[in-house]
């Protein structure tokens, strides 16, 4: 038998980084596992956290400067909370602050200046529908597709309002579907907290409604379908798909010193799948 990672040489391969709250840490070092062993994407989509790490990835950060650059992020570059109900609707921080430490962290401010074709998920607000924006500037796409729901306020891209990517579409699979350069797509998956592996709620509260679903939310086991479909659909087409879905370290604006061991936790994790030969370590309890 061959080594995951072995088997992938030669291929051209897309990398897809799912949404997963402050889960761009183990993005990071999912990264580093691809290229300590010469896997370098041909195409890169993201969601939400999968969008801050991916476009800073194909923008010309390698591996290590983007887990250096994540790293030195404090919760004052972001934080910046505001008057709630704007025009654009409701959202606790402002994200100016974000947006302005992302141009700063950005090697390049345009999707065609990319050394990677990167696509990033956002939520439309106004009809429901998840978009993949891979066009025009970099920093307000980002933005859009890490604006967490309420947390923070919506973006306007092109005069429409988005939201998190994550909001409607956990992993940005579809992108791929229609791509004529890919062999193969690894996906560094992250799955929700509150959830089991079938994407519904866990715990002893698990009866009551998220606060998001009171709003717009696309259900967790309906993104969960859409990702099942959407590698049959690719695995059909003779598109490979390998599911990489080490535990992560959970952590959030409050935890940010968990950031060190949350990018050794996918490097590591991440690590130990590719140099695997079982097929049982591929996938994840989501996603095989």
């Amino acid at each position: 038998m061959t080594a995951h990672a072995e088997s992938l040489r030669g291929l051209r391969v897309g990398v897809a980084l799912s949404s997963g709250f402050f889960g761009f840490f183990h993005h990071a070092g999912v990264l580093q596992a691809l290229a300590a062993r010469g896997i370098l994407p041909t195409r890169i989509t993201g969601n939400s956290a999968g969008a801050l790490a991916g476009s800073l990835y194909a923008a010309g950060l390698d591996p290590d400067a983007l887990a250096a650059e994540l790293l030195s992020v404090r919760r004052a570059d972001f934080w910046d909370p505001g008057w709630p109900l704007t025009r654009r609707g409701f959202g606790f921080l402002a994200g100016d602050r974000f947006a302005a430490r992302l141009a700063r962290a950005l090697p390049v401010h345009g999707f065609a200046d990319c050394r990677i074709p990167i696509s990033v998920g956002a939520y439309g607000l106004d009809d429901g529908r998840t978009r993949h924006l891979g066009e025009g500037a970099l920093v307000p796409a980002v933005h859009a597709s890490c604006a967490v729901p309420y947390m923070f306020q919506p973006v306007e891209v092109g005069g429409r309002r988005y939201w998190d990517g994550g909001f409607g579409e956990k992993t940005p699979l579809a992108p791929f579907i229609k791509a004529r350069d890919v062999d193969a797509v690894v996906v560094s998956y992250l799955p929700p907290r509150d959830a089991d592996a079938t994407g519904k709620k866990k715990g002893v509260l698990s009866f009551l409604p998220k606060p998001s679903s009171l709003f717009a939310d696309v259900p967790a086991d309906e993104r969960f379908e859409r990702d099942l479909s959407a590698v049959a659909i690719l695995r059909e087409a003779g598109v490979r798909v390998l599911v990489l879905g080490p535990e992560p370290v959970p952590l959030g604006p409050f935890s940010l010193d968990r950031g060190e061991a949350a990018v050794l936790a996918g490097r590591d994790g991440a690590g130990r799948i590719l140099d695997s030969e079982d097929e049982s370590a591929l996938g994840s309890a989501w996603l095989s």
